[in-house]
């Protein structure tokens, strides 16, 4: 938890405001009420998209590169790294894989809207007129 709550605010900083997804102060009703004022501004149409195995497919090298943009405490991000390569059990068994976050560690929802973030950015850079994030 001490190593979610100084990271937090480094990433908060960088956020989208269209992200909703467990972030502090933001809930599904203020993504429905954005949801609710873009259909009113210029839209009829809501798409609701879900990212299957989407913590367990995250990329942990890419993500390590985009924690080391924010954060250059070298004792920080071996912390974060050893966080990632600890693997989890699945039937008795120590899994350890090069893909994902741990699910159920305080700090997995953390990382993985770091990594979201990044398809936020590119979304709003370059297809923002198609439609709206949330």
């Amino acid at each position: 938890m001490a190593t979610k709550l100084v990271m937090e605010p480094i990433f908060e900083a960088d956020f989208q405001e269209s992200s909703f997804g467990f972030r502090p102060k933001r809930s599904a009703k203020g993504a429905l009420d954005r949801i609710r004022k873009a259909c009113n501004r210029k839209g009829n149409w809501v798409v609701d998209v879900d990212i299957q195995g989407y913590f367990d497919n995250i990329n942990q090298e890419k993500l390590m590169k985009l924690v080391e943009m924010r954060v250059s405490d070298r004792r920080f991000l071996k912390r974060v790294r050893k966080w990632l390569k600890a693997g989890g059990m699945e039937e008795g068994r120590v899994r350890r894989s090069d893909l994902g976050t741990p699910q159920g560690g305080v700090i997995s929802p953390l990382l993985a809207n770091i990594y979201l973030n990044y398809f936020d950015i590119l979304w709003e850079r370059y297809s923002s007129g198609i439609g709206e994030l949330t």
